[in-house]
């Protein structure tokens, strides 16, 4: 952690070592803020203790007049409402706040005003990494009590037993646990006073999305991926010397929970809680947004745009999964073997397009490295896991969907073929596709 503060850490990360000495938060939440309402300042969970919520009010500087008009009265709502107690040199842009009202202070971290804004092509990831980095510097000073750095978004919902189910995580295999994955839905946003023919069309175009997503990870944990769970970034709760050890979030303007999660993984376990047993979901806000070139607010604008979102909307061919299933199941093969040659092992049972996939993406190599460096099974396993991470997986999906299995439309989808294998593989896709056919059907 020393080594990251140092060396990785976004500049004036340190300056929370000046702020005041008092009782330590019991856990702290770090939110993105641009262009928001100050609605998303209602109070927070319960936790142990007083929580710290640092919020980022960020923007570029080619932002539109707007986004800083709407940042500037959100920063002086958090002044008019909060008690101030501590203020960093001006360079450092920090604040804190105490509210009086519930049993949380506010850190806010200015990246709006003049000379403090974030690079041209700074977005929601770099946000992320600035509240982030300072999250893990408190955290390694003894200023919060609980390891986890928890990543939310404006536009999210926190259920009650949010920082009771991360405090929880206190059993043998925690020490490993990299990351949590907070179980999530999306909810309509009564704030935006929605028509109900726009809200209707929100409605199916959210589902459409989030069944997208669902179905995804229905798949890869049918193919047995040990990348399988949910990258939204406002459902993320990490462990700060893991944190460290990937040296933090990527500055990215978009995806940046994706490779972040994507990094974890390969240095310790990631758990998706349960709603049923571990914490009641996070509601995510169904709106239109275009605060980052892709995720809820992005595709829903676009599913909204098509003529007919059922037929138009398109998603993986479900086969794409069964291929997938068959090069992460042949790996004890490889081992066995001896072998890095792809065509003798994978032929003639599976198609050239899988074969041509891995071939490009240097398959071939990385048996062969994986074979010489390992010892046994086990260790050749997680090896090849290791290389075959989030990202090449995805890269041999796409690659699939171009050469040999075209994505299909939702109402192809159901019609044609036969999903119950990937049904059980994520707990909320049943309900959903049954809700998205009736709304089809009628």
């Amino acid at each position: 952690m020393d080594k990251y503060l140092r060396e990785y850490a976004e500049p004036g990360t340190t300056a929370v070592e000046s702020m005041p000495a008092g009782e330590p938060w019991g856990q702290v939440i770090v939110i993105p803020v641009c262009n928001e309402l100050p609605g998303i300042l209602r109070p927070l969970p319960p936790g142990p203790g007083r929580s710290l919520m640092i919020l980022v009010v960020n923007e570029t500087g080619t932002a539109p007049r707007h986004v800083s008009v709407a940042n500037q009265r959100f920063a002086a709502e958090v002044q008019a409402r909060f008690r101030m107690c501590w203020q960093s040199a001006a360079d450092s842009g920090l604040t804190l706040y105490q509210d009086p009202a519930s049993q949380r202070d506010v850190l806010l971290v200015d990246r709006f005003s003049e000379g403090l804004k974030l690079p041209p092509r700074g977005g929601v990831g770099h946000a992320r990494k600035t509240g982030a980095d300072h999250a893990a510097c408190l955290i390694h000073l003894g200023r919060v009590y609980s390891p986890w750095i928890h990543c939310s978004d404006a536009d999210v919902f926190l259920p009650r037993r949010y920082f009771a189910s991360s405090a929880s995580m206190t059993d043998d295999s925690a020490k490993d646990t990299a990351a949590l994955v907070y179980p999530f839905r999306h909810v309509i946003d009564e704030d935006k006073r929605i028509g109900k023919e726009t809200g209707a069309e929100i409605i199916q175009a959210t589902r459409l999305y989030e069944y997208s997503l669902r179905y995804y990870v229905a798949g890869l944990s049918y193919a047995r991926s040990p990348y399988a769970f949910h990258t939204i970034g406002s459902t993320l709760a990490v462990n700060a010397a893991h944190y460290a050890k990937v040296r933090g979030f990527p500055r990215r303007q978009a995806g940046e929970d994706f490779y972040l999660l994507n990094k974890l993984a390969k240095v310790g376990s990631v758990r998706s809680l349960k709603a049923e047993t571990d914490c009641g979901h996070i509601e995510i806000a169904a709106r239109l947004s275009d605060r980052v070139p892709f995720g809820t607010g992005a595709a829903v604008g676009r599913i909204m745009e098509f003529e007919d979102p059922a037929r138009d909307f398109l998603l993986y061919h479900p086969t794409v999964f069964d291929l997938l299933r068959s090069w992460l199941g042949s790996l004890p093969t490889f081992w066995e073997a001896r072998s890095s040659d792809l065509s003798a092992i994978l032929s003639p049972m599976e198609p050239q397009a899988l074969i041509g996939g891995l071939e490009e993406s240097g398959a071939t190599q990385a048996l062969q490295h994986a074979l010489k460096q390992s010892s046994d099974a086990t260790q050749f396993n997680r090896q090849m896991h290791t290389w075959f991470d989030a990202f090449r997986t995805l890269k041999l999906i796409h690659y699939l969907r171009d050469r040999h299995l075209p994505s299909v439309s939702f109402e192809a989808l159901v019609t044609e073929h036969d999903l119950g294998h990937l049904m059980g593989h994520e707990p909320a896709l049943p309900w959903l596709h049954e809700s998205l056919c009736k709304t089809i059907n009628s």
